[in-house]
């Protein structure tokens, strides 16, 4: 019986007593000792069995059935007979916190998928705790380059508050999220990258990125042998932009009822039914007198169809056509910056042809970001925003075998 009880509560290397139920407050107490009747002396590593001192102290130790457990816990002092010096005997899982390993394993578990505030309540801690709990823990995370078989990277920024944007880095060759950077800054990931070892560093062969010149340019500098693919995602976004700007000055200016023309322009013209398609070629008819609507919605349409190309013969051979109608069209603002930033990008464009890479999984991982921020109801401290997004980024297995390190 005693083994089960030791096996259910996680405990190794102690005796435990007669167990107390209490409901005011809902608590279980467990008295428990150690099971050695020696100790090693910490200064001279020889046994010693002479007990100089003995105390007891409350620890908690975790929770079941929504009640605290609470180990009484029984803990000696030593006097070794041949240094003459006083010591604490060591007990697996238990330090001088008042809180045991399991205790701590079960809060992290739970504060990755909670708030700091509703984890505290369910385990009768302050959110402050947590918070040191936490970034104990995640100071000795570092990343182990010898191990990682890392050959593809997918850096996108996200916001933290407002404007205040961070560098998101993942490994897309294994899927999982390396590091949050605390700024969207060149240096900041020029920094990171610089902390890659050379010979792991000549392991990647690609980088996917958004339509961002800071990060081509390090990238670039930092990152010679590897290809850099722009994501497809952000390509097709920004022919949809520029396309919305173009519907909502023509609406703007027709000074007519307005269609709910925006859905119809963004969705892809192989999704539509045909009750949407009629829709469409009648709302083209409407502002006919608008040609640049029509060209901006059939160079977005040609980008998708860019994507689609079975080959990257075919793909180089559909935006040379891309490329072709943004010149020949009629001059506007929006397609010129279109055509201008297609002009620069053409090559990181074009690499998405070799290996088919898009940053899906980086943008997966923000859509995971954006859940905990909403269970959290938003973060003030930067540090501790970025301890709790690698937290819940990180497996139970390791936050199983970091406390048992």
């Amino acid at each position: 019986m005693s083994k089960a009880i030791n096996k259910m509560l996680n405990l190794q290397g102690v005796l435990v007593g007669k167990i107390q139920v209490q409901d005011n407050p809902r608590t279980i107490i467990v008295p428990c000792r150690s099971a050695r009747q020696s100790a090693l002396c910490p200064h001279c590593g020889l046994n010693s069995k002479r007990v100089h001192q003995t105390k007891t102290r409350l620890v908690k130790h975790g929770m079941i059935n929504y009640q605290v457990v609470l180990l009484s816990l029984t803990i000696r002092r030593f006097k070794c007979r041949a240094c003459a010096k006083v010591f604490t005997e060591i007990i697996p899982g238990i330090s001088r916190d008042r809180a045991s390993v399991n205790l701590k394993t079960q809060m992290l578990d739970w504060l990755r998928r909670n708030s700091f505030n509703f984890t505290g309540e369910q385990f009768k801690v302050s959110g402050s705790t947590l918070v040191r709990y936490l970034l104990k823990m995640t100071k000795t995370m570092v990343i182990d380059w010898t191990t990682t078989n890392i050959t593809k990277l997918g850096i996108d920024e996200h916001s933290f508050k407002g404007h205040y944007l961070l560098i998101t880095i993942t490994d897309l060759s294994n899927h999982k999220l390396l590091a949050i950077l605390k700024s969207d800054s060149q240096a900041t990931l020029g920094r990171f990258i610089n902390s890659i070892p050379l010979i792991c560093r000549a392991n990647i062969k690609e980088v996917c990125t958004d339509l961002r010149a800071s990060y081509r340019t390090v990238v670039e500098e930092l990152l010679p042998q590897a290809n850099l693919t722009a994501d497809r995602y952000h390509v097709e976004t920004l022919a949809r932009r520029a396309l919305d700007d173009i519907r909502t000055i023509v609406q703007t200016e027709a000074r007519s009822s307005r269609l709910n023309l925006k859905k119809l322009l963004w969705t892809n013209k192989y999704q539509l039914n045909e009750r949407e398609q009629i829709k469409l070629a009648m709302a083209f008819k409407k502002y006919e007198h608008y040609p640049v609507l029509k060209q901006a919605w059939l160079i977005k349409e040609k980008i998708i169809q860019m994507y689609r190309a079975p080959t990257q013969v075919s793909a180089e051979q559909r935006f040379a056509d891309i490329i072709m109608l943004l010149d020949t069209c009629d001059s506007n603002h929006y397609l010129s910056v279109l055509r201008k930033t297609l002009k620069q990008w053409q090559q990181p464009i074009l690499n998405y042809f070799l290996n088919r890479t898009t940053n899906g999984f980086t943008e997966g991982c923000h859509t995971k970001i954006k859940m905990i921020k909403r269970v959290s109801y938003g973060f003030r401290n930067l540090n501790n925003y970025i301890a709790k997004i690698t937290l819940a980024f990180l497996p139970l297995i390791w936050i199983l075998n970091y406390h048992t390190i």
